[in-house]
């Protein structure tokens, strides 16, 4: 009988192995992920095991609940375990950073979040995915799917929740660091629990300069940008998931939104964490409340679109617009004095109608398309598209002005041959003299010279 001589799974078999590194390297390229970038996850050795049962058997009331308890107290008492080892320093400050990972952090992810590198963390089973530029890239495995329930349980139990059949679908912010985290239990998932995180990595928050320098807009755009919002048009940033909309409208926000300003962001987890001194951010928790959970306090983005209209803003930005709230965001645009910001998934600028029309009918709110036509072209300004290319390399492929006819105008392009973003129209007058007259700053087109300066 022939053996089979393949080699094994390596997720499976729990090696920390990228099974396509050989094909990298067959092809002249350096591996983006190296094995030791992230460190190994948390080791189920022996001595993490004595440690932990020393724990158990001296600090029991800690032990109960962690999360709960005093995290000053729980740190002492792991380096009061630890000590008991009589380990060189080094390997003492590994396993303290396994222990704490273990009981206070994120377990057999904490690596990941800790590797500025790394953008998104997912978990299918018991395997672990990355994102590194760009690219998602095989990691490790944790052993088995029971693992990764493990994992699940710990993450919610981390922010006062419960991994149950009764709520499968969980969307919850990581208060370390503000990454957002999704998770489908186990039931609903034949595959094993799914873990999607969207990393916040606070060791680099990008700026305009940074984005700049990636190439990921051209200074003319950018300046035209900062501009806009300084000069109250009302902008819409779209393209798909993970494109980097988030990114660029904070980058934009941060230069062209002045310190005087009261601020409103509203979003369903916090993500934009704009450094202004007038800031009132705002967490919408479900889509829809249900009678129960209005009684336990949930709110909708809905209900906080609506209360922010008598809370005396001068900036309103909106995370996303997904459901009923985006046509609020519309009508809001109306009768606001502008400079209003949102994203949205559109594959194209040209959607937005559509998308605003299948929302509206989505919830029941059925409003005709050709008032939304209207209320589009009315109020919203520009279009920036945000997308990703295969490699990874995230940048804006359109800026559209919006014309009062229903047209769409092409300011800037993304040219694939070139790589990079290209001018191929000039703002409108009356929208220039419109930026003139509202920038609250003496000179407002001096804050458009000074982006490329």
């Amino acid at each position: 009988m022939a053996t089979d001589k393949s080699p094994a799974h390596p997720f499976r078999e729990g090696v920390r192995i990228n099974p396509w590194d050989h094909m990298e390297r067959q092809a002249g390229r350096t591996p983006a992920l190296e094995t030791e970038r992230a460190g190994a996850p948390v080791s189920q050795g022996s001595a993490l095991d004595q440690v932990l049962t020393w724990l158990q058997d001296h600090h029991a009331a800690l032990m109960a609940d962690p999360q709960q308890s005093e995290r000053s107290a729980v740190l002492a008492a792991i380096h009061e375990a630890v000590m008991s080892k009589n380990l060189r320093k080094l390997d003492a400050d590994v396993l303290t950073e396994q222990v704490v990972d273990r009981l206070l952090g994120a377990g057999p992810l904490a690596p990941y979040f800790r590797d500025p590198a790394v953008t998104e963390i997912m978990v299918v089973g018991a395997d672990v995915f990355v994102e590194l530029e760009g690219r998602i890239q095989p990691a490790v495995s944790l052993g088995s799917d029971q693992i990764g329930v493990r994992v699940a349980q710990h993450l919610a139990r981390h922010e006062g929740l419960e991994y149950q059949s009764s709520q499968p679908l969980m969307n919850f912010t990581w208060d370390q660091d503000g990454s957002r985290i999704n998770i489908v239990h186990h039931s609903k998932a034949p595959s094993g629990v799914a873990i999607s995180i969207r990393k916040r990595n606070q060791e680099r928050v990008l700026d305009l300069p940074d984005l700049l320098q990636a190439g990921m807009f051209s200074e003319e755009a950018a300046a035209l940008l900062v501009a806009a919002l300084a000069g109250r048009l009302n902008v819409i940033f779209s393209g798909p998931p993970g494109a980097g909309k988030t990114s660029v409208v904070r980058a934009i926000a941060m230069k062209a939104i002045l310190p005087t300003e009261r601020v409103i962001t509203l979003e369903d987890t916090e993500e934009l964490r704009l450094p202004l001194p007038h800031l009132v951010a705002l967490i919408g928790q479900v889509e829809r409340p249900t009678v129960e959970e209005r009684a336990r306090g949930a709110v909708s983005l809905q209900d906080l679109f609506r209360n922010t209209l008598r809370m005396r803003y001068d900036r309103l930005i909106m995370g996303e617009l997904r459901g009923p709230e985006a046509l609020d965001f519309v009508e809001a645009a109306m009768s606001s004095e502008g400079g209003m910001m949102s994203t949205m998934h559109l594959r194209t600028p040209e959607l937005l109608a559509d998308r605003l029309y299948q929302i509206s009918h989505k919830y029941q709110m059925d409003f005709p398309y050709d008032l939304i036509q209207k209320m589009v072209f009315g109020t919203i300004d520009l279009l920036v598209q945000v997308e990703r290319d295969g490699q990874g390399h995230r940048h804006l492929t359109r800026v559209v002005e919006v014309e009062r006819d229903g047209s769409m105008t092409d300011l800037f392009r993304w040219n694939p041959r070139t790589h990079r973003v290209e001018t191929v129209g000039t703002l409108s007058a009356a929208r220039q003299t419109w930026i003139h007259e509202h920038t609250r700053v003496p000179g407002g087109l001096r804050q458009q010279e000074e982006v490329t300066a």
